[in-house]
């Protein structure tokens, strides 16, 4: 039995550890944190009065390795998940894109056909060329998501109430900013694979029940709450971890932790010198607890977004569509993405002006009056993600030295910092650990 060591308990390290104890290894887990599960984790807010989730996060059907580690575990996304074909619509009514459940590319058909406020036949003919371009590969690692869409004749709406919200869900990067490539895997992958892919899975309760809380158990005494300060060769063979013999290891730390633990090793420099070092975004998280559930009947809506106005909030999810208890039911969470454009404003402020926000479009779209708030928080992950700009070098999951790998949704996964990336980051570390055998 080959004893392994992984640094981290974020859903990479995770899963990292959950397919080589499948495998029949003994896994260590190392977490410096006082909960597993990295930047997706829960946290008990006293002002609440309830524990919630560090921010709100949704799946896709095209999140298929994060799926299967689910089923893997006992957990079954059915029931775990709401599932929705997904519409995309905004709060005041103006916009509603959707995605009919016809076998792919006639879904694409469906988009054009049945949706509204695109900007005219302008604005269908940019979709249409949208959907003929996702080809990844094709796309220049210079180009932007908004010299990108400009290319294809994008409207200015359509720019500024389609694509940027679309792009800071995706990437926590703006348009004129974000690497287009990625961007457009991250689309091709789920609105460009067909219906089943692009389904809308949001979670009935935390993340952390979701799969991470089954893995936690299954690791038991094995998951050690310790910041590793040292990795080093052993002269023996393999590695050691603060002086405790492995004969592998896995980094599944954020990037600034795993440059902390290498530059120490024999000719690090060059590696560490071969990646970039990317600025870090922060993602805001602002949770209302009203007297009674909304029932607005959309588990998810766009909000038209603009500072000037302290309206801040992008995405609006209506926990009363989708989760499992009656606590949860009556809360409304709203993301603001690249939340440090807020730094220094009060939050009591800036909740109100997002309250401000939702009930403004809200009454535009119709939907029923938002009930009387009882207590909000704001919930702020400064290291939520990493910039996804063009010019990123990420390191893949081998390392110059035998036994040692890397994980987390920073390396080369394909996908900006989204769950499925980081859960893909540590299949791969693990797989290559069991293929080295």
């Amino acid at each position: 039995m080959t004893r392994i060591a992984v640094v981290g308990a974020g859903w990479a390290g995770l899963a990292a550890a959950v397919r080589l104890r499948q495998a029949g290894h003994a896994v260590r887990v190392f977490e410096a944190a006082a909960a597993p599960g990295g930047r997706a984790r829960r946290v008990d807010h006293p002002g609440l009065g309830l524990a919630i989730d560090n921010g709100q996060h949704i799946l896709l059907g095209a999140y298929t390795e994060t799926l299967a580690l689910m089923q893997d575990l006992g957990v079954d996304p059915a029931q775990a998940l709401l599932s929705r074909d997904l519409t995309l619509r905004s709060a005041d009514g103006g916009l509603s894109l959707r995605f009919w459940p016809l076998p792919p590319p006639l879904h694409q058909l469906g988009v054009l056909l049945g949706s509204r406020g695109l900007d005219g036949w302008r604005g269908r003919r940019h979709l249409a060329r949208v959907f003929g371009a996702l080809v990844p590969d094709s796309i220049d690692a210079s180009l932007t998501v908004a010299d990108w869409l400009n290319s294809l004749d994008c409207p200015p709406g359509l720019m500024a109430h389609l694509w940027e919200p679309l792009c800071l869900a995706a990437m926590n990067t703006p348009a004129q900013t974000a690497q287009a490539r990625l961007f457009i895997r991250v689309l091709a992958d789920s609105l460009g694979a067909g219906p089943a892919a692009s389904r809308l899975l949001i979670p009935r309760d935390s993340l952390h029940a979701l799969w991470p809380a089954q893995a936690c158990t299954r690791l038991g005494g094995d998951l050690v709450r310790q910041r590793v300060r040292t990795v080093a060769p052993d002269p023996a063979g393999g590695w050691r971890v603060d002086g405790e013999a492995h004969e592998h290891i896995i980094l599944a730390v954020p990037v600034t932790e795993a440059r902390r633990l290498l530059a120490p090793l024999p000719d690090a420099t060059d590696f560490l010198d071969g990646w970039t070092d990317p600025a870090q975004s922060a993602i805001g998280t602002l949770t209302l607890r009203l007297a009674a559930p909304w029932r607005s009947g959309h588990p998810m809506l766009l909000l038209h977004d603009d500072p000037t106005q302290d309206a801040w909030g992008q995405w609006l999810f209506d926990r009363s569509a989708s989760a499992r208890t009656d606590a949860d039911r009556r809360l409304v969470h709203v993301v603001i993405g690249t939340a440090d454009r807020y730094a220094g404003i009060d939050p009591a402020h800036l909740a109100a002006g997002v309250i401000g926000q939702i009930r403004a479009q809200a009454a535009a779209g119709s939907l029923p009056p938002l009930p009387e708030i009882e207590a909000h928080a704001l919930v702020t992950e400064r290291r939520a993600t990493f910039d996804a700009v063009p010019g990123l070098r990420r390191p893949g999951a081998v390392t110059p030295w035998p036994g040692l790998l890397l994980a987390g949704d920073w390396t080369d996964t394909g996908y900006p910092a989204v769950l499925e990336g980081a859960v893909r980051s540590g299949l791969k570390a693990a797989d290559a650990i069991l293929e080295s055998r």
